[in-house]
């Protein structure tokens, strides 16, 4: 609908008339005694008294207005336009539509607010984009490592930090959140992150998920080996957890955070705990929210329950894989010696992720595989925050000195691991 403050307003080439009524100097409403061909669709910006009905000019009265045409009036004008000043008219003064710089300029301002000089459209006419939640405008995640120390960052599409002229967009809830400063988090070397430069990951690939995060009105970030958490509570408010958090702000429980990505790192053992990333290839840097993590590498980490490990002559393709809140794992080791049967005569395996509580135990449906024969009437529960026992009745009691140079191999998740994998 035509406005009188479009920036984008049309003309009529060789448009003249003159007023039916005489107006004052605050009327809002112009009679013409003519409107036929100007524009409807948008305002106009119309020249009283230019010049009278001679020709002959009358410049100390000029006045130009801007208004909506509806049938043969000017409405909703704006009067005393590019320059001009409000005056009174007279019946029969003329009217025409001719050049002005108002009109020129104003149509110039409304290109210019969503386009560069070379015609090019501007970042941040993302914002009126309501995109899904999660994906960045004109940015992308960039982590890097100096000093063995581990920093992801925010970047614009350029590769440079993001600006008041290079913002970043994203959709936090029902709102598109700019960032236009630079944004990062580092996780320096010397401690264990994550869990990451544990027994069960150290020197092992690890996928880590990255976060953006909403506290008031200030936007963060957050890695996390978690890929499903919609609230900071959801996850262990620690950074050193194997379902822990690295944030860029102090967070509350219930402060937003969405998935953004995620990219693959790994942390050394030892006091040391040094951080590399591998050359990224899509598989190992997504820029897209998602749940999911690659097939990843774990090492057996047998716990004593009540009695004693044996030693391990090998372990091969032990792997977990990280799918929304489920962790799918296939552990598999071969026992070569030693060990006794602990309390209840169990045997229990350290996790790649920490299990907050016996409500936990939901999915957990192992299967064990010893020298080609199945056991499936296995049972699974947590035996400390982050290590899993398992027992089968079919071994009499599922402990260590049963298994002595035996094939292990324990299935268990939500969903079961089909064997090629």
């Amino acid at each position: 609908m035509a406005d009188a403050t479009d920036l984008f307003r049309k003309g009529k080439s060789n448009f003249a008339t003159t007023l039916a009524g005489g107006i004052s100097d605050s009327d809002t409403t112009i009679p013409l005694s003519s409107a036929v061909g100007l524009p409807v669709d948008t305002a106009v910006t119309l020249t009283i008294d230019r010049v009278d009905s001679n020709g002959t000019s009358t410049t100390p009265n000029v006045e130009r207005v801007t208004g909506v045409v509806s049938s043969t009036n000017l409405v909703s004008c704006l009067r005393g336009e590019d320059g001009t000043t409000p005056s009174s008219h007279g019946l029969g003064a003329v009217v025409e539509m001719i050049w002005d710089g108002e009109t020129w300029n104003d149509a110039v301002e409304g290109i210019l607010a969503e386009h560069n000089q070379d015609g090019t459209h501007k970042i941040n006419t993302f914002q009126h984009l309501y995109a899904p939640e999660g994906f960045l405008l004109n940015g992308k995640i960039v982590p890097s490592v100096s000093s063995n120390n581990l920093t992801v960052a925010i970047k614009g599409m350029d590769g440079n930090d993001p600006s008041a002229t290079n913002p970043v967009y994203v959709r936090i809830g029902d709102s598109i959140r700019s960032i236009t400063s630079a944004l990062s988090v580092t996780a320096n070397a010397g401690t264990n992150w994550l869990g990451c430069g544990g027994s069960v990951l150290a020197t092992k690939s690890v996928d880590i998920f990255v976060y953006l995060t909403l506290s008031g009105s200030d936007i963060g970030i957050l890695l996390s080996r978690h890929s499903h958490a919609n609230r900071y509570g959801e996850l262990q408010n620690s950074t050193t957890a194997k379902s822990g958090a690295i944030s860029s702000l102090s967070l509350s429980s219930n402060d937003k955070i969405r998935n953004i990505g995620r990219f693959a790192a790994t942390l050394s053992s030892g006091s040391g705990y040094t951080w590399s990333v591998p050359t990224f290839t899509d598989d190992l840097l997504i820029n897209a929210p998602i749940l999911q993590s690659r097939w990843l590498e774990m090492a057996v980490v047998p716990v004593a329950y009540g009695g004693a490990v044996p030693s391990f002559s090998g372990t091969d393709r032990s792997r977990y894989r990280v799918d929304g809140n489920m962790i799918n794992i296939r552990l598999m080791a071969t026992n070569s010696s030693g060990g006794t049967a602990g309390s209840g005569g169990v045997a229990m395996f350290e996790m790649p992720f920490n299990i907050l509580s016996s409500s936990d135990n939901s999915g957990m449906n192992p299967v064990l595989i010893r020298n080609g024969s199945v056991f499936t009437n296995c049972t699974a529960e947590r035996g400390s925050d982050d290590a899993v026992w398992v027992g089968d009745s079919g071994l009499g009691a599922f402990n260590w000195s049963v298994l002595n140079d035996a094939d292990v191999r324990c299935i268990w998740a939500n969903i079961l691991i089909p064997a090629n994998k």
